[in-house]
């Protein structure tokens, strides 16, 4: 069976604990909505998507395309996290330092 987004912000929210009224309270939406675009009756606007993906602490690009893996969303939102509220340059310098030392690591290996 193909995974919908329906599916990915169901499993979603049953991840975070929340209820279908919970959900759809903090993305301003009815839980009638929220059920339908879960069992994949209703097709969200972006900005809908966007406010789900925010709630659950998930990406908007998982929800629509289901293409992140779980290790790699968690990531994601981690750096996410660390990053909000910087400077342009200093998320540009973070980029510089965690690349440095990720090359370093992999010149050590060989």
């Amino acid at each position: 069976m193909n995974e919908t987004m329906g599916s990915r912000i169901k499993t979603a929210r049953k991840k975070e604990g929340l209820t279908q009224q919970i959900l759809a309270d903090k993305v301003f939406i009815s839980e009638s909505y929220m059920a339908m675009i879960e069992s994949d009756k209703r097709n969200p606007s972006t900005d809908v998507v966007t406010r789900i993906a925010e709630a659950l602490g998930i990406s908007a690009d998982y929800l629509l395309f289901g293409k992140i893996p779980q290790n790699e969303l968690t990531l994601f939102t981690e750096w996410q996290k660390l990053m909000e509220g910087r400077s342009p340059e200093e998320i540009a310098s973070a980029q510089k330092i965690v690349k440095t030392f990720f090359e370093t690591i992999d010149t050590c290996k060989k």
